[in-house]
C-alpha cells in the first residue's frame, strides 16, 4: 500500500490566517482541511502583540485539527506577509581545482556556490534569505550558461535572485511561531507563495506581473525566465478602502466593510443606482446610499492602488529589453482577497492597458488537488497553496531536520514529473 505524507500550509496576513491541510499519496494530492480566521496582534506585516497574534494562530491550529487528525504531525509551511520583503541579485564563485585540472561541475557544486552567497548576504547585510533563484552561472570566466551540471571547469561563478527580508522582521516571526510548534517550520515569502500558487509556467517564462490585494498593503511581484525579478510593496491596500468607505458615509469599520463585500463594485458608471441600507456610527441608526455613490467611493481608492502598480509596471517595460517593444507577455494577475471586488478586472485594465485576469490556484499549472473545488478558485488561498509547490524551486532553508526534511519531498515530487 502506497504511503501518504501530509502537508500544512499557514499563510500569516495582517487580517487573517489561512490554512490548508494536504495529503499526497504518489501523485496524487487531497486536501483534507482548510480555514481562515481574523488574525489578531500584527498590524503592517509586524508582529505588535505576541500573545494575540499565538492566540489566533492557535485556533486557527483548532479549527484544522477538528477537520483531521494529527495535523501537528505533518511538514508544516509558513509564509509571511511583510512590507519589507525584497530581491537582491549576488555574485559569487567557486574554485573546482586549485591545479587547473578541470572537473565535472556536480550538484553539490551549485549547491555551495549558493550556501556561499547566502552566508555573504547575511553577515554583510543583516538579511534573512527565503527563495534563492540560480540566474546564469559563468564557466572558467568564459562561457555563459544557465545550467553547469555536468560541465567540466576549473572554476565555477553565480550569478543568483535572492528573496530577502530584513534579519529582525524574520527573527520576530521566527521567536512567536517556535512558541507554537517547538521546531523551525519552513518559511516562505508571500509575495512568491502567491505568484506560484497561480501562474502558470508558460507565464513565468515569458514574463508576467502579479498584484497581490492584501488588507494593509499590496504586493507586486514581476517574473521572466520562470525567477522572480522584481518585488515592491504598495503601501496601500483593502484596509485603505474600507476606511473611505466608512470615513464618507458616516459609519463603523465593520459596516464598511460589510458594505464592501455585500454591494461593492470597482466601476460605478454603469450600475444601478439602487438604495441599500447600512448602519451608522451608533450602531442603531439605519441610513441608506446608493450603489452607484457606494462604487464611487470604492473605485477612486483602487484606481489610486493601480496607479501606483501601473507605474513598476511601466517602469519594468523600459528596463527589460523583452518587454520595450512588446510589454509584458503575460500582462498583469490579480489576486489576494481583494481581487475578488467585482469588476476590478475591467478596471485593472482601463488603467493598465494590458491583459488582465484573476490569479487563483485553479488557474496555476500546479498539479490538481483532490476535494479543493471550495477554495482552489478562491484568489484569497493563493499563497496557502502557493507555499507548498514554491519549494520546488527553494532550494534555501534553515538546517532543521524538520525543514530540510519538508523541502526533500517536495523536490522528489517534482523531479519525479520532470
Amino acid at each position: 500500500m502506497a504511503k501518504y505524507e501530509m502537508f500544512t500550509s499557514i499563510d500569516i496576513g495582517s487580517y487573517h490566517l489561512k490554512g490548508i491541510v494536504m495529503r499526497r499519496k504518489g501523485d496524487t494530492w487531497e486536501l483534507l482541511a482548510y480555514s481562515s480566521v481574523r488574525s489578531r496582534g500584527i498590524d503592517g506585516g509586524e508582529i505588535k502583540d505576541a500573545v494575540a497574534f499565538k492566540e489566533s494562530l492557535n485556533r486557527l491550529l483548532e479549527e484544522l485539527s477538528e477537520q483531521t487528525p494529527k495535523v501537528m504531525n505533518s511538514d508544516f509551511v509558513i509564509s509571511l506577509s511583510s512590507f519589507e520583503f525584497g530581491i537582491v541579485n549576488i555574485s559569487n564563485e567557486l574554485v573546482l581545482s586549485d591545479e587547473g585540472e578541470k572537473i565535472h561541475v556536480a550538484p553539490e557544486h551549485v549547491d555551495r556556490l549558493k550556501e556561499i552567497s547566502i552566508e555573504k548576504l547575511s553577515e554583510d547585510d543583516g538579511r534573512m534569505v527565503f527563495h534563492i533563484y540560480p540566474k546564469r552561472f559563468l564557466i572558467d570566466g568564459r562561457r555563459m550558461v544557465f545550467n553547469p551540471i555536468d560541465m567540466s571547469a576549473t572554476k565555477l561563478e553565480g550569478e543568483f535572485i535572492v528573496v530577502v527580508l530584513p534579519y529582525s522582521v524574520g527573527e520576530m516571526y521566527r521567536n512567536s511561531l517556535m512558541d507554537v510548534f517547538e521546531f523551525e517550520p519552513t518559511f516562505s515569502a508571500s509575495p512568491v507563495a502567491s505568484a506560484e500558487g497561480v501562474l502558470s509556467e508558460m507565464e513565468k517564462d515569458s514574463g508576467v506581473v502579479v498584484l497581490n490585494l492584501g488588507h494593509n498593503f499590496s504586493s507586486f511581484i514581476a517574473y521572466q525566465n520562470g525567477v522572480p525579478i522584481k518585488v515592491v510593496s504598495i503601501p496601500l491596500g483593502i484596509k485603505h478602502v474600507i476606511k473611505d468607505v466608512a470615513s464618507i458615509l458616516g459609519t463603523s469599520m465593520d459596516e464598511a466593510e460589510r458594505l464592501l463585500m455585500t454591494h461593492g463594485n470597482a466601476q460605478y458608471m454603469d450600475i444601478e443606482d439602487e438604495e441599500v441600507e447600512y448602519r451608522g456610527l451608533d450602531g442603531r441608526s439605519v441610513r441608506s446610499v446608493g450603489k452607484k455613490k457606494l462604487a464611487t467611493i470604492i473605485h477612486a481608492r483602487l484606481r489610486e492602488i493601480l496607479n501606483k502598480a501601473r507605474r513598476i509596471y511601466r517602469e519594468l517595460e523600459i528596463s527589460i529589453p523583452d518587454f520595450r517593444d512588446v510589454g509584458i507577455p503575460g500582462g498583469l494577475v490579480l489576486t489576494g482577497g481583494g481581487a475578488k471586488i467585482p469588476r476590478l478586472i475591467d478596471l485593472a485594465a482601463d488603467v493598465f492597458k494590458a491583459p488582465v485576469r484573476t490569479g487563483s490556484y485553479s488557474t496555476s499549472s500546479n498539479p490538481p488537488v483532490v476535494g479543493s473545488e471550495d477554495i482552489s478558485a478562491d484568489p484569497s488561498f493563493s499563497a496557502a497553496f502557493g507555499s507548498i509547490f514554491c519549494m520546488a524551486k527553494n532550494p534555501y532553508q534553515p538546517s532543521t531536520q524538520k525543514s530540510s526534511s519538508f523541502v526533500k519531498k517536495i523536490l522528489d515530487f517534482f523531479r519525479s514529473l520532470w
